[in-house]
């Protein structure tokens, strides 16, 4: 099998996170019309997960880490 370039690579992996963006923004949405969740309620717990997450060490970083 011929190696994938990395331009190919690189739009596998957009279309991967499209999917998954699609995915996402349709299952808050049957939350929302649920009445079980709320935008505003999505995004604050998005904001506070980040601003945890900030100034650590993720795992990316140590699996990716350039030695």
């Amino acid at each position: 099998m011929p190696k994938q370039s990395k331009r190919d690579g690189t739009k596998d992996l957009a279309e991967e996170l499209d999917v998954l963006d699609t995915m996402l923004t349709v299952l808050v949405e049957i939350l929302e019309e649920r009445g079980i969740l709320t935008q505003d309620e999505w995004e604050k717990r998005i904001r506070q997960k980040s601003e945890k997450a900030m100034g650590l060490v993720s795992y990316r970083d140590i699996q990716f880490k350039k030695k």
